[in-house]
């Protein structure tokens, strides 16, 4: 004992001095049920899963005769030129070089802007042609 009243717990050597109890007197052993072999035959197969990886076709600048993986038709694309970041620094230089009369000149272009393919059937977004 310490001199607050309680006792140290016991060390490593005494515990392991005293044989550990099989079982604690209040379980019971499992009972096993014997093996079936009936239950072998009646069991299904695990079913096999297949993955599918989509990826976006290859498109170019201008449309293109694809089949549309939405609604799986053979079109030809729609597009929609997107303003991008390269279109604003185009302009910025254009502005930056005295030419500020042309600065929206890469607006109009398409070359400085993205395209965006679409079905145009089912609407659905095919791919985009980053310039």
């Amino acid at each position: 004992m310490d001199g607050t009243g309680t006792t140290d717990p016991p060390s490593y050597d005494q515990i392991s001095s005293h044989p550990v109890p099989a079982a604690y007197p209040h379980q019971q052993a499992p009972t096993v049920e014997p093996f079936k072999s009936a239950n072998l035959h009646t069991q299904e197969p695990p079913s096999l899963q297949t993955t599918v990886i989509v990826t976006s076709p290859n498109v170019g600048p201008d449309p293109t005769t694809i089949n549309c993986p939405s609604c799986r038709a053979t079109v030809v694309t729609r597009l929609e030129y997107e303003t991008t970041t390269k279109t604003h620094l185009c302009a910025g230089l254009l502005c930056l070089f005295l030419c500020w009369p042309c600065a929206f000149v890469p607006y109009c272009s398409t070359s400085c802007r993205d395209a965006n393919h679409y079905c145009p059937n089912c609407g659905s977004f095919i791919g985009t042609y980053r310039k």
